[in-house]
């Protein structure tokens, strides 16, 4: 692990309170299931976090991989009798469409959301602060306001844009219906207020991503807004797309140390922190806690990231205001 990594994680391993070790050796270790599979740096995070709070590895607990790479495609119903056929003291998962495929396999085994979207509307709980049921976690976007946000820090970005395209990665069969409609409500409201016409395309998966990008094109956007679910490679694919069209883009999560080229803007959750916030509920739920009584978190906090080096490559020149609120610049 490089210096700087390492030094970033000891800081938010410090910001857990003392705790006294699991104490687990007189019993079997619990049996943590990841579903998917946890990238490296989420899967870093998580054992610091992990560590903080007490529980050995190997000795207090022991983690069941689940075989599937994170985003390599969306999780089947015989994906979740697998991973509940092991027999797991808990399901860790790292988004919604998880959670909601685990939930159907079983209505007993706790499951902890990495990210959520809408999770009272897509079924898996009764409500944020009392979910009722086995899933509990994190959820990014309800009642946050965050994609009002996004088009408005757009606009702000380039106050004479007309026109957003975007490409929209929550889409049935992964997403339900019931879930997707607060975000398409909360964009057109925001759409309406500042005067944008949005052209959206739904992408199911990377693959489709130069398609998607030839479809929004022909609609002369002029900028674009930029939903998570793609793989490294598409990321690249986009951002190139859009230094070389000239258009500012705004991405609701930090790809900045993943891919280039970088978005203009990102605004979302601290990623850091929604690990450490869902491991607390793994801490909690190994310790006797039920999954129905622990609230499904929202982000303490969101990040505005400015990217100076796209916008020199689309020749934009951002208003100090907006600069003056980013929580980091990319020069």
């Amino acid at each position: 692990m490089k210096r700087r990594e390492f030094i970033g994680l000891a800081g938010a391993a410090a910001a857990w309170p003392l705790t006294s070790r699991a104490q687990n050796t007189n019993k079997a270790p619990k049996r943590i299931a990841f579903f998917p599979d946890l990238n490296q740096v989420t899967l870093e995070y998580w054992q610091a976090d992990m560590r903080a709070l007490g529980w050995i590895e190997g000795q207090d607990f022991i983690v069941l991989p689940s075989g599937i790479e994170p985003g390599s495609r969306n999780p089947s119903s015989e994906d979740a009798q697998r991973v509940v056929g092991d027999k797991p003291d808990l399901i860790f998962v790292s988004a919604i469409n998880y959670a909601l495929t685990a939930q159907r396999a079983t209505g007993s085994i706790p499951i902890v959301m990495l990210t959520s979207g809408y999770p009272v509307e897509a079924g898996v709980a009764d409500s944020l602060a009392r979910p009722g049921r086995n899933v509990t976690g994190n959820t990014i976007y309800a009642e946050t306001g965050v994609w009002g946000k996004l088009l408005q820090l757009l606009h702000e970005a380039k106050p004479d844009i007309k026109r957003v395209g975007i490409l929209w990665t929550y889409v049935i069969p992964a997403f339900p219906k019931e879930e997707i409609e607060p975000g398409y409500a909360e964009l057109n409201s925001a759409a309406r207020s500042l005067n944008l016409e949005l052209h959206l395309v739904e992408v199911a998966n990377s693959d489709q991503v130069q398609a998607a990008l030839a479809e929004i094109d022909e609609r002369n956007p002029g900028g674009l807004l930029l939903t998570s679910r793609f793989n490294f490679k598409a990321r690249s694919v986009v951002g190139q797309f859009a230094v070389d069209k000239g258009l500012p883009t705004i991405a609701d999560f930090d790809w900045t140390r993943l891919s280039q080229p970088f978005p203009l803007l990102t605004y979302g959750p601290v990623f850091r922190e929604l690990v450490q916030t869902a491991v607390g509920s793994v801490d909690k739920i190994l310790r006797g806690s039920r999954p129905s009584d622990l609230p499904i978190q929202r982000p303490s906090r969101f990040e505005l990231v400015v990217s100076l080096k796209t916008a020199n490559a689309i020749g934009i020149d951002l208003p100090p205001s907006l600069l003056a609120r980013a929580d980091r610049v990319i020069e």
